[in-house]
């Protein structure tokens, strides 16, 4: 039933379609997944990688919206809101893409995020 990239998971769906889930709602689906998750390490790794990365865009795009309503600097916060939403949304693609076709895909940041696996 599973090939050499793929093991078991909690919920019985393949380990392909999991590591997609974990992006699919940004930060939320990293969540639930890490938490109910408990068997697959690459499932795991992408949860808490989608936590990280999207939190941060999350936070960041909240802060630029926040600064956009100034009335001096707020053109320029706008533009770079809109850039961080436009980087976001094509982050977003090619984390499921790559997610679905490779497990051991990761970000260029490192693996910060294994420590917090345990």
């Amino acid at each position: 039933m599973y090939n050499q990239y793929e093991s078991a998971t909690t919920l019985g769906i393949p380990e392909r379609w999991e590591r997609v889930l974990c992006y699919a709602l940004g930060w939320v689906s990293g969540l639930v997944l890490l938490i109910i998750e408990q068997r697959n390490h690459n499932v795991r790794r992408h949860a808490a990688q989608s936590i990280i990365v999207f939190s941060a865009i999350s936070i960041l795009g909240w802060l630029l919206s926040l600064f956009s309503h100034i009335w001096v600097i707020g053109l320029a916060f706008g533009i770079l809101g809109w850039a961080v939403g436009v980087a976001g949304f094509g982050l977003w693609i090619l984390l499921m893409v790559m997610a679905y076709l490779r497990p051991s895909f990761t970000l260029p940041f490192g693996r910060t995020y294994e420590r917090m696996l345990g």
